[in-house]
């Protein structure tokens, strides 16, 4: 509402103007609406006011030309449906167009407004097609889908074409299009990937790592205690694969032929020197339906040939030093095998003492004297070896007594030696009763050797004879008492007393071989040749081991985990803990439970 005063603008509902305070005529709501005068858009609309002076001036408001542009849009906006409704009833009183296949129409595409369907002049016993007037029209989007309206309600003729509207983001699930893109990626993958395969991988593999289908298949195995090979040859079910070298037929069952070959069959016949591996070759021979064997391709692999057992027992290595003119040599050999020593066969002896053989090897002063040993058993190949015995060269002989034992339960033992006549003889060793009445006339004496310490003990003694070089034959003698005089001088070696004792007061039980006795297992294995163990004399009592080294000089190997009762010397230190030499082994008694 306008103030007739100064021209502002005021709401309805104000009585009197926000701007000046005149009051605001208001139109009687029940009276008909007045027309405003239309003006043209190019006259601008003005309005003469008086101030408070009584001086006019003139107004030009830019709401005022709005609200009469405003005004004449909703004339003219009335003028317009009234003078369609005319025409449209004029339409409906001369009749409707008519439609068919020969008419052809177009209508306004829109994508804002779609009207729907209302017939309200129509009578309802005459059809009347026309454009779809309706007195009331009911607007709605066209993007609304146009199978919503019931198909018997839909005008005919050009109103019956679909308004567009507004695609949805759906698409179909199945179809042709939609697939062939991944479809097409699987086979470009697909075809990738066996092209790397074909032409990248498969060339990168070695010949025995290709995949091959239905190939023999060759494994070491072991038949009657012999190495052999189990061969697997493909074929069909039911079928005979005849082997020419076996001179044997095997049926095939679960699609392959099975059958064991031992190696030995390959060389047990040849009597010259056979290599350490050899190339062999099956020729198989299929039998078919009509009873005529077809050959196979053969099959081809390679063997090892095993040495033949051969254990030194005297001495257990290849390389000592001697100073007796004989030397006993022991070692074992499989049974029926053939024994050759320096050349000389001594195969008559294998099998009567059970493949033990003990040669008595003659050692003469002048260096090294090498022993060859070669063995042939059966199935295997030839094993050989050569043992090395040094006896120094003498200017003057002197030679032990070949009677000699090595080994001594007693403190005391007579040695006899030999040299020549009216030399002097030295004993440098601890000994007693020397008989040297034969000396002068034939060279010949005798003395009683003493052994100052359990384990090894050396006998030294010195030839002189004028205008000679001294000779010097020194021979070890391994004394240990028997168990009735050994164990009763052993001392407890446990965690209440002995362990911590032995400790403290080491050298002085190295220097006088103090004898012990410990219950315990063996923890674990430092070697085995010698066996050297870490043994707990404590027997688990503690909350830690008390970790003794011992080496085992008894006749019985130990085995981690077990336990044992162990007489033995102590002999000095290792790593910080005690090492004791075992002398003897026994079955230890059960536990002590608490």
């Amino acid at each position: 509402m306008i103030c007739p005063k100064c021209g502002k603008w005021n709401r309805e509902s104000f009585p009197v103007c926000f701007s000046c305070g005149e009051t605001l005529e208001r139109l009687d709501p029940a009276a008909k609406p007045l027309r405003p005068k239309v003006q043209k858009f190019e006259d601008a609309p003005v309005r003469i006011v008086y101030d408070e002076y009584g001086e006019e001036k003139t107004l030009v408001d830019p709401k005022t030309r709005l609200a009469q542009e405003m005004q004449d849009l909703h004339e003219r906006k009335i003028q317009g449906e009234q003078r369609q409704e005319e025409l449209r009833r004029q339409a409906a009183r001369q009749g409707y167009a008519p439609t068919g296949l020969g008419v052809t129409s177009s209508s306004r595409r829109s994508r804002v407004f779609a009207e729907d369907e209302t017939f309200a002049d129509v009578p309802k016993d005459k059809h009347v097609d026309y454009d779809g007037y309706s007195a009331l029209p009911n607007y709605a989007y066209a993007a609304d889908d146009i199978s919503t309206v019931p198909q018997g309600k839909r005008p005919r003729g050009a109103m019956n074409i679909p308004l567009p509207g507004k695609k949805s983001g759906r698409t179909r699930m199945f179809g042709l299009r939609r697939w062939i893109p991944y479809a097409f990626v699987f086979f470009l993958l697909l075809s990738g990937g066996y092209t790397l395969y074909r032409y990248v991988y498969l060339p990168s593999l070695s010949p025995e790592q290709m995949p091959q289908e239905e190939q023999v298949q060759i494994s070491a195995s072991i038949l009657d205690d012999m190495s052999a090979h189990t061969i697997r040859i493909p074929a069909a079910e039911g079928s005979q694969i005849y082997i020419k070298e076996l001179r044997r037929s095997f049926l095939v069952t679960g699609g392959y032929a099975t059958f064991q070959v031992q190696d030995y069959i390959w060389y047990e016949l040849d009597e010259t020197e056979i290599p350490q591996s050899m190339d062999v070759s099956l020729t198989p021979f299929i039998r078919t339906g009509t009873g005529e064997q077809v050959a196979m391709p053969p099959i081809n692999y390679t063997i090892q040939i095993p040495l033949s057992p051969l254990t030194l027992i005297k001495p257990d290595v290849n390389y000592i030093t001697a100073s007796t003119p004989i030397y006993n040599i022991q070692f074992h050999v499989m049974q029926n095998s053939t024994v050759y020593i320096n050349g000389e066969d001594y195969s008559s002896y294998v099998n009567t003492q059970d493949g033990y053989i003990s040669y008595n090897a003659p050692i003469a002063p002048i260096g090294e004297n090498k022993i060859h040993i070669a063995v042939r058993s059966q199935y295997y190949r030839q094993n050989q070896t050569e043992i090395i015995i040094y006896r120094a060269v003498q200017d003057i002989p002197l030679d032990l007594s070949s009677t000699l034992e090595e080994r001594s339960s007693k403190p005391a033992m007579t040695i006899s030696a030999t040299t020549r006549a009216g030399a002097q003889i030295t004993i440098l060793s601890p000994y007693n009763s020397f008989d040297d009445s034969q000396l002068a006339s034939s060279g010949v004496f005798s003395f009683d050797a003493v052994f100052t310490r359990i384990g090894s003990n050396t006998v030294t003694i010195r030839a002189d004879y004028p205008g000679r070089t001294p000779t010097v034959v020194e021979y070890d003698v391994y004394y240990l008492p028997d168990p009735d005089h050994y164990t009763p001088k052993a001392w407890g070696l446990d965690e209440k007393y002995g362990y911590a004792d032995l400790l403290a007061n080491l050298p002085t039980r190295v220097r006088n071989t103090q004898i012990y006795v410990m219950t315990g297992p063996v923890v674990r294995i430092v070697s085995t040749k010698p066996q050297l163990v870490i043994f707990d004399c404590a027997d688990g009592r503690t909350a830690s081991p008390l970790e003794v080294m011992v080496e085992n000089q008894t006749k019985t190997p130990w085995v981690v985990g077990e336990r044992y009762r162990i007489f033995g010397d102590t002999t000095g230190s290792y790593g910080g803990i005690p090492r004791i030499t075992a002398r003897y082994t026994y079955k230890p008694a059960a536990p002590k439970t608490n």
